[in-house]
């Protein structure tokens, strides 16, 4: 097999395996802080890379809900930043237990929206991106939803 089209243990990306994944999220994630319009969506794009790569930007319970209630608050409540950017400390509430780690993680990749030229095609790439990674964790959304009612509850948002 060539070694750059070898696929993302996690994600399925073929990019060049995980290291390849990883190069092309730090390339994508470095543009966003020199362009405005793809800084939009550089929240979406951690979150939707991280909720696809759990082994390693999910190993506590807390990364773990942290990036998938994010995920769901970019998807379910845009806009809302005070959400989005409360985050759970001691007198938080309580982290609940990390679920079991889904193997369908969702059918767009980073590698769907890597080559995208155009900054606004790009935003929607990654929009529709995030979205099909929320879809799979339908299973887990419950547990999101919950954390962020619970979250908003305690820091008053």
């Amino acid at each position: 097999m060539n070694a750059d089209r070898e696929p993302c243990p996690s994600c399925g990306a073929r990019l060049g395996g995980r290291a390849g994944c990883q190069a092309v999220f730090d390339v994508l994630t470095a543009m966003s802080w020199t362009n405005p319009v793809r800084g939009r969506v550089h929240k979406m794009v951690v979150d939707a890379y991280a909720m696809q790569h759990p082994e390693e930007y999910g190993r506590s319970a807390k990364s773990y809900i942290r990036h998938l209630s994010a995920l769901g608050c970019l998807i379910e409540h845009p806009g809302d930043h005070r959400l989005y950017w409360a985050t759970p400390s001691e007198s938080g509430p309580p982290i609940p237990p990390k679920p079991a780690l889904l193997s369908k993680r969702g059918e767009i990749t980073i590698a769907d929206v890597r080559e995208v030229a155009d900054d606004e095609l790009f935003q929607r790439a990654v929009e529709h991106w995030a979205a099909s990674v929320w879809a799979a964790y339908a299973p887990q959304h419950d547990l999101a939803k919950g954390f962020l009612a619970a979250l908003r509850r305690v820091s008053k948002l």
